[in-house]
Order: C-alpha cells, then sequence, then structure tokens
C-alpha cells in the first residue's frame, strides 16, 4: 500500500491571530511615528512664525532710527516723545539732506542731495534741522515745503555758488527747494553752506492689532500726514523699547530726559498666529537688539 503525503494548505487560526497582533502593533508605531512628525513640523512652522514677526518690525524700525540724532539740550535730538512702559514713542527721522543757499524773509533755500524719488514723494513731511557754528541742529517745524526752490540763491555767480547735483546714467538727482518756517524767520540768519536736512515725525506703538484681533501689533503712523500702518503681528505683550541714558549700561525701561537717550534696545518679541498642536499656548520667540543714535555729543 502507497501512502501519499498530505499538503498543507492556508493558516491556522493561531498564525493567523499572531499576524494580526504583529500588524496592529507595527501599524500603532508607525502612527504614533507619523503624528510625532507631524507635531514637530507643526512646532518648527510656529517657530518661524514667531521669528518671522521679530524680522518684520526689526526692519523697519533699524531704517528709521538709524539717522535719528542724539540730543545736545532740552528740545534738541530726535526722540520727540516717549509714554512710561516704552511701548509708545515719537522720532524725527530724516529723510533728505542738503546745504543752505540763502534766504529772503522767512523763506529759506536749500539744495538738497538726490534721493529716491519714491521715498521723497511720500507725504509726512514736519519740518526742517538746520545746523549752527557751534554744530547743533535746529529743529524748525514747517508746513510749507515749495519743490520749485529759487535757483539763482544757489547759482549767484561767485566764489560760493552751491551747484545742484545732476542726474548720473538714469540715477535721481539734486533739487533744489524752499523751505517756510511755521513760527517765523530763525534768529540769529544761519549761514550760507549750513548744513540742513528735512524730516518727519513718526509715532512708533505697540497696541491692539486690527489684523490679527485680541493680539498686540507694531504700528507706524506719520504724524504730519496722518497715514497709519500696522507693520507687523502678533508681539508678545512684553515688546516694548527700553532707553540708554547717557553712558549708562544697560538700556533702563524708565524714560529719562529726552536730550539724554542715546539709543533704543528693541525688545521685538514676535508670536506664532497660533498654537501648535501639543502646546498650551502660541510659541514666542524673543528678539533682543540695539540702535544708537547719530552725533553724539558724548
Amino acid at each position: 500500500m502507497t501512502s501519499g503525503s498530505l499538503t498543507r494548505r492556508g493558516f491556522t487560526l493561531v498564525e493567523l491571530l499572531i499576524s494580526m497582533i504583529v500588524t496592529a502593533i507595527i501599524g500603532a508605531a508607525l502612527v504614533r511615528m507619523v503624528l510625532s512628525q507631524a507635531r514637530f513640523m507643526d512646532q518648527q512652522e510656529a517657530w518661524r512664525e514667531a521669528r518671522s514677526v521679530s524680522r518684520g518690525g526689526i526692519n523697519r524700525l533699524l531704517s528709521d532710527l538709524r539717522a535719528v540724532e542724539a540730543g545736545v539740550g532740552a528740545g534738541t535730538g530726535g526722540l520727540r516723545a516717549a509714554a512710561a512702559g516704552g511701548q509708545d514713542f515719537r522720532v524725527r527721522v530724516p529723510y533728505a539732506f542738503g546745504v543752505l543757499c540763502g534766504m529772503a524773509a522767512n523763506v529759506y533755500t536749500v539744495s538738497l542731495l538726490p534721493v529716491d524719488s519714491t521715498m521723497f514723494a511720500q507725504s509726512g513731511y514736519t519740518g526742517f534741522a538746520l545746523r549752527n557754528a557751534n554744530g547743533i541742529y535746529g529743529y524748525h517745524p514747517s508746513n510749507t515745503l515749495n519743490l520749485a526752490g529759487t535757483t539763482a540763491l544757489c547759482l549767484n555767480g561767485v566764489y560760493d555758488s552751491i551747484h545742484t547735483v545732476p542726474t548720473l546714467n538714469g540715477s535721481p538727482a539734486g533739487r533744489v527747494v524752499n523751505l517756510q518756517r511755521t513760527a517765523g524767520s530763525i534768529v540769529p540768519a544761519p549761514s550760507r553752506g549750513s548744513i540742513v536736512y528735512l524730516y518727519r515725525d513718526i509715532r512708533y506703538e505697540f497696541k491692539a492689532s486690527t489684523v490679527i484681533p485680541g493680539r498686540t501689533g507694531l504700528w507706524r503712523t506719520m504724524v504730519s500726514g496722518g497715514a497709519t500702518e500696522e507693520l507687523a503681528a502678533p508681539f508678545d505683550a512684553t515688546a516694548r523699547v527700553n532707553f540708554y541714558n547717557l553712558d549708562v549700561i544697560p538700556a533702563q525701561a524708565a524714560v529719562p530726559p529726552l536730550e539724554n537717550v542715546r539709543g533704543l534696545e528693541l525688545r521685538l518679541n514676535g508670536m506664532s498666529e497660533r498654537t501648535p498642536a501639543g502646546s498650551a499656548a502660541p510659541k514666542t520667540a524673543n528678539m533682543t537688539t540695539s540702535v544708537f543714535f547719530e552725533n553724539r555729543p558724548d
């Protein structure tokens, strides 16, 4: 009698159960890994959002504050006002420089150096600063900027003629403008060739955002032109500026006499717009830097 070998087919119930258990364990591990990676990427994206808010605010602030002048006495200097808490301050920002050609009554003719035409055409002209014989700038509010200046006062045919810089290969050209002081003539009369610059009063504030309701934004206002824009949001409630009082280090939170301020410490603590997965609150990126004013007397 011949016996044939039995051929095994399929799985037993025990083998099937074991394979399902192993598959479930591997699947659960893969799911946990994917969720962990997703949360990690969400956390990283939140950090990037917070840092971009800080960078967006600092770029515009530095652009304005780098040209602000330090004060030498009461009423001088580029810092006009600062509120307690360091979240509201106002500065005189220069945007065009030139030399004085001459004057007639209360009209001062100035030959300006070339300046970016778009920036020059922006609203917000507040006045002009004029450097006296002692090297101190006096600030003169003005609401009249006449772009058709009296060129004859610059080119008077003698050795001290002041020539306006022409355009070169499409670059901006200089121009002659007439400025009128709001409060009457300057006494004593300034000298021909004195350095002059035009400035805008600009106010910076950390206050409630309209882009992201319920959060804090950085606002920039042209005081004379009235234009207000929200530069960046959201910031942490601790975002502010501190003040360098003369040569004292570190910067202080209390506002010193404005003429003693030599620079500002910028604490631009940005936040992410949303709370990432696995966190209890939006991410905060702390950024601190400093900017010091020009023409320090000490």
